[in-house]
């Protein structure tokens, strides 16, 4: 009867210990807290297709899906949903709706290929790079990008989250709630 309350005492007290937090966990939802929107961007799904430009035109292009599917998407009247242009083999991030037909109307067209280079403004100085790397080019830089990706449409560096104002092949124009950010690519 004693060893019986004596594991009943050790297995109460194993259960209480288990429903503190550790350290390490408290660490975690600490950091956590600090970005809203990495938790924001977490909790819902990607709606973004990737793949690599095939061929088409204004209206209408394919893309080489990465589940290894084609796909034929249109591009309705506004001509603004696309940021980078087209070129074939380029790496291409395409969210879209079905119309009731079932084909696929482009909402924002990102043109990776486009998107990874180096990029300048009068205080910061960085590269986009393939694989999600961002290498910092300015000296003494306190928070410097080191990864980006594209999430339902928007261009996540960091913590940071933007809208692509514009994008081509001299010009990337980013926008939060805190701005603008216009930054020329470097020669």
């Amino acid at each position: 009867m004693k060893r019986l309350s004596i594991l009943a005492a050790t297995c109460m007290a194993l259960a209480i210990a288990g429903c503190k937090p550790s350290s390490q966990k408290a660490d975690q939802n600490a950091d956590s807290a600090d970005s809203t929107v990495t938790s924001n961007v977490n909790s819902e799904p990607d709606s973004t297709m990737y793949g690599t430009y095939v061929d088409g035109g204004m209206s209408a292009f394919d893309m080489k899906c990465d589940d290894d599917s084609t796909r034929s998407f249109i591009i309705e009247n506004d001509s603004n949903v696309v940021f980078g242009g087209f070129a074939q083999g380029d790496q291409m991030a395409v969210n879209y709706t079905k119309n009731g037909l079932g084909e696929y109307i482009v909402t924002k067209v990102i043109d990776l290929t486009t998107l990874q280079a180096t990029w300048t403004s009068l205080d910061k100085k960085f590269e986009i790079k393939k694989g999600g790397e961002v290498q910092s080019h300015q000296q003494g830089e306190t928070q410097p990008w080191t990864s980006w990706r594209i999430f339902n449409g928007h261009l996540i560096l960091n913590k940071d989250t933007f809208d692509i104002d514009r994008l081509d092949g001299d010009s990337l124009f980013l926008e939060n709630k805190e701005g603008i950010f216009e930054y020329a690519r470097a020669k």
